[in-house]
């Protein structure tokens, strides 16, 4: 089979039909997931207080799952967060199969995927890869941010496991002992030069992208992706990470 026809049975579409990169997520957009987050957690924390719950001793699945709870079966359902609603976003899922970019890895679970309700087929995207692809990972004493956070969840954006038709994802820190962004992961990004970091996380430059006691500002960085998009349609560009740290 040649590669043009590997990549028509893999993707559904011939390559006149689709473009890469698919377009940017707005800034918007991503701070109203912020707010739905920053929201959730605040939730989070409640449900572990009245049920006498040490958040900080919850296993990271059990948090994601917890938070995926909240996000779809709370928040978007209600739209009790302003434009985090079932008309700006589908369901929020997790651990959904997706496809790598060269479809040698066709069963990737990324921890949740926000699929945005939008004008695909103007736009020539591929829908089932067309969304904010987030990895959850924590942060602390054990899980330095040069471990699971970079080697095991930032880095498959890097190498076009998740998100690799994208130019935007976000990486969910679950903070356990004070750590930052600027004091643990730019030291570990700055060591791991196969994360093909290109500018460093630097905190976004918007009012709404709400940093309290409990969560750090919404920083971004950007790394280059070595590989290619199928169809002969170049090199992948760079990605932005959004990073998003809160106290658990």
């Amino acid at each position: 089979m040649s590669a043009d026809a590997d990549s028509l049975f893999a993707l559904g579409l011939p390559p006149e039909d689709y473009h890469f990169p698919h377009p940017k997520i707005e800034l918007p957009i991503i701070l109203i997931v912020r707010r739905a987050l920053v929201e959730a957690f605040v939730r989070l924390r409640e449900h572990c207080r009245l049920a006498g719950r040490d958040l900080a001793a919850t296993k990271e699945n059990d948090i994601t799952r917890a938070l995926l709870g909240v996000l779809e079966n709370d928040l978007r359902q209600k739209g009790a967060v302003a434009g985090f609603n079932k008309t700006l976003f589908e369901e929020v899922t997790r651990q959904r199969e997706v496809e790598n970019y060269d479809f040698t890895k066709v069963e990737k679970k990324p921890d949740m995927v926000f699929k945005l309700r939008s004008d695909e087929e103007a736009a020539r995207v591929l829908s089932t890869q067309h969304a904010l692809f987030v990895e959850c990972k924590p942060v602390d004493a054990n899980h330095p941010a040069g471990g699971d956070y970079c080697d095991a969840g930032l880095r498959r954006f890097v190498d076009g496991d998740y998100a690799w038709a994208m130019q935007d994802a976000l990486m969910i820190g679950y903070v356990r002992d004070g750590r930052t962004i600027a004091g643990h992961l730019v030291p570990a990004l700055q060591q791991r030069p196969e994360l093909e970091t290109v500018s460093l996380p630097k905190p976004v430059d918007a009012s709404s992208a709400t940093a309290d006691s409990a969560t750090e500002a919404l920083h971004t960085s950007s790394h280059r992706r070595p590989f290619r998009w199928p169809d002969g349609k170049g090199s992948a560009c760079a990605i932005t990470i959004y990073h998003s740290w809160h106290l658990c």
